[in-house]
């Protein structure tokens, strides 16, 4: 039995918890959902290696920008084009990961992915946290939902480490603790790009202009601190750092693996610089509506809303982009979240497992286009679950003293929890 196939009744067994939790109204303690997470998130973690196939770039990406660290270069100055883009907060982390793995003897199949297990298993309490009610029953669907499991401990990506940065800096925010809830929130920016879209949730739930200000001033402090980094610890000198930034900014117009643009090219990857400068019009203009349309929500809905959007308009696409909303559909589930979950959960399991290819013996480009062009599915689905109906605050209750973007005087407490 092939690991893609072994991994598929844990799997199924976690998302059935999570389901019978909703119908059950269960609360689990927080020790009971540190303990499934981590047993679906190890067991997927020590099988990772033994996958027919690896994620390219954790094989050859992650691995060569740890390197590159080690050596004191710049991985996004040396490594292929579109291979790194990023501020080096990420490039540290994964040189670290290297070293522990030669200091405890690990391959890099496994000690490349301990970071991003650890920091999903550090979002589960976070979320229990920032839950507006039964937080107990979200934190424990978290951590069974095979989404996280997968974008963690299979492919060994990002975003549970982007996200846990964002979601205490909202935490921190709804507490009042303005200098930490704009360096998290920074921090989670110098992680990648896509985080600036947790920026304004983060901004608005602190109460006051003055305060918002210092936010935005502390969410700059991390990563110019990594920008400055680059001249102390890696090979780019000072004169280098506008081409370093103008690199971080760029993004490889990788098409066809999502959406409009999968439909486009009948399911082809492809490289197009005209669908990136399309796609890029597209997607600002559909943030900006979105940003307008729901500027008086709360938070939590705002932040859910800018991330759904820019998932169902988004010209490129890689599975693990679609943990991004996952916090914050069960902190605040609107109405559809179910249906998007368990299509999304459907999807990227299959994405992830080849199991098109593994179990229904379709050719490997075959399966490949019918998986991107399923795609639709999941983006109507995700349409369905847009918070259309929280537009606005309420008048009384635990969100009341929360101001939209057109109000900026400051009340006389938060009022939340």
């Amino acid at each position: 039995m092939t690991p893609e196939v072994m991994l598929g009744p844990p799997l199924a067994v976690g998302f059935a918890l999570a389901v019978l939790a909703q119908r059950k109204g269960w609360a689990p303690p927080l020790w009971a959902a540190l303990c499934a997470g981590a047993v679906l998130r190890v067991l997927t973690m020590l099988l990772a290696p033994h996958t027919a196939v690896q994620p390219y770039d954790f094989e050859h990406d992650f691995r060569d920008a740890a390197n590159a660290v080690l050596d004191g270069v710049n991985p996004t100055m040396h490594l292929r084009e579109g291979g790194w883009h990023f501020l080096p907060l990420l490039a540290y982390v994964l040189a670290g990961q290297q070293e522990l793995g030669e200091t405890l003897g690990l391959s890099w199949a496994v000690a490349g992915r301990i970071v991003p297990v650890v920091a999903d298993l550090a979002l589960i309490p976070l979320i229990s946290r920032l839950a507006a009610e039964r937080g107990a029953l979200r934190g424990f669907q978290y951590a069974c939902l095979p989404v996280g499991v997968l974008v963690s401990g299979l492919h060994g990506q990002f975003p549970p480490i982007t996200l846990l940065f964002g979601v205490a800096a909202l935490l921190a925010a709804r507490r009042g603790r303005v200098q930490l809830a704009g360096l998290l929130i920074g921090l989670s920016v110098s992680c990648t790009h896509w985080s600036l879209l947790l920026v304004p949730g983060v901004v608005l739930a602190v109460p006051g202009l003055r305060r918002r200000v210092t936010v935005l001033v502390w969410t700059a402090v991390a990563p110019l601190a990594m920008l400055a980094s680059s001249t102390v610890f890696l090979d780019t000198a000072v004169t280098e750092l506008p081409a370093l930034v103008r690199a971080i900014m760029s993004t490889r117009p990788v098409v066809g693996d999502w959406g409009w643009t999968a439909v486009a090219t009948g399911g082809e990857q492809i490289v197009s610089p005209a669908f990136g400068r399309v796609g890029l019009v597209i997607l600002a203009a559909a943030l900006l509506a979105a940003l307008w349309w729901w500027r008086r929500a709360e938070p939590e809905v705002l932040t859910l809303a800018l991330l759904l959007v820019f998932l169902i308009v988004t010209y490129r696409l890689g599975a693990q982009y679609l943990l991004w909303p996952l916090p914050y559909l069960l902190v605040r589930p609107p109405r559809g979240t179910w249906g998007a979950i368990t299509l999304t959960s459907l999807w990227v399991t299959v994405g992830y497992l080849h199991l098109l290819y593994f179990m229904a013996g379709l050719e490997w480009g075959a399966a490949h286009r019918l998986w991107v062009l399923s795609s639709l599915a999941v983006i109507a689905a995700l349409v369905y679950t847009l918070p259309w109906r929280e537009r606005g605050l309420p008048a009384t209750g635990p969100a009341a003293g929360v101001q939209g973007l057109s109000d900026g005087h400051e009340p006389a407490a938060n009022g939340r929890r």
